[in-house]
């Protein structure tokens, strides 16, 4: 990085720490439905029926989640008619991660200034919640939370862009896109942080948001840590963007990550051979 880029990032990045240590970063309140999904799905009693009365009450979220039920990548031969259908069909667990993401991309990734950035990251974030869960069933271990964990891990980075016009203000059509690019991946975990804890999202979560860059710092939940830290790596490799440098295949077929997860090279590559699969969910999530 050279030195303006130093000094611009760092500029930016100060700015960025001083209104989230301040709580001046507006962070949107969890629709209800969606925490009443969450609260659900942790429930031992729930069943379709008190699953689908909940998300009718939101008819944007009921609408949307129909609409990914019946996308190419759950479709079955029928299509699902109501949300009892849909949850039938497909199970308590998918639906309410459709419910979940459905909600937080309406009101995480909507802001129409940074709208082809927020779209890059949605992409990455379904990915990265995607093999979230396919890491946690190849290894057998609970997949109930997988998907949000990883769903939400970089949900910070939302959080600034849609900031980053207020921040800005008339600097935001002078400032290169990579200043605000660098200074977003160094503030976006506290970002995550303080929005996590506004929304009272579950330990787990909270951890993966903070140890996915660092998961030796993982204290609970190390593995899910792991977990998300892999499953990060190989939506960066499926899909780069511009949000993060590319992952190489050498360099993620060496990872230490790999180690820590005990994950053997031909698991690692089914994982990759799940790419279009993982793509045909994240087009379906849109």
């Amino acid at each position: 990085m050279s030195a303006p880029m130093e000094t611009g990032t760092s500029d930016l990045s100060r700015v960025f720490a001083r209104q989230i240590a301040e709580r001046k970063i507006e962070l949107p309140p969890l629709p209800a439905t969606a925490a009443e999904v969450m609260s659900l799905c942790q429930q031992d009693t729930t069943d379709a029926a008190k699953l689908s009365a909940v998300i009718h009450r939101d008819q944007t979220i009921a609408s949307n989640v129909l609409r990914v039920a019946n996308s190419a990548a759950y479709a079955g031969q029928v299509p699902c008619a109501s949300l009892q259908q849909a949850v039938s069909r497909l199970g308590m667990q998918l639906i309410t991660e459709i419910a979940m993401a459905v909600a937080v991309r309406g009101r995480m990734f909507a802001n129409p200034k940074c709208a082809e950035l927020l779209a890059a990251l949605w992409k990455h974030s379904v990915l990265t919640g995607f093999y979230c869960k396919e890491i946690a069933r190849m290894r057998r271990r609970n997949v109930e939370i997988a998907f949000l964990c990883g769903l939400l891990h970089d949900v910070g980075r939302a959080v600034l862009l849609n900031s980053v016009d207020r921040v800005l203000g008339k600097d935001e059509l002078t400032l290169p896109i990579g200043y605000v690019l660098a200074a977003i991946a160094e503030q976006h975990v506290p970002a995550g942080l303080l929005l996590a804890r506004e929304w009272k999202l579950p330990d787990q979560i909270v951890e993966a948001i903070e140890c996915h860059h660092d998961t030796a710092a993982a204290k609970r939940f190390a593995d899910m840590a792991l977990t998300v830290c892999l499953a990060d790596l190989l939506a960066h490799f499926v899909a780069p963007s511009r949000l993060a440098d590319p992952v190489a295949e050498d360099v993620l077929r060496q990872h230490p990550v790999l180690v820590g997860l005990n994950v053997y090279p031909d698991q690692l590559q089914s994982l990759l051979q799940m790419k279009d699969r993982a793509l045909l969910v994240t087009e379906g999530m849109r």
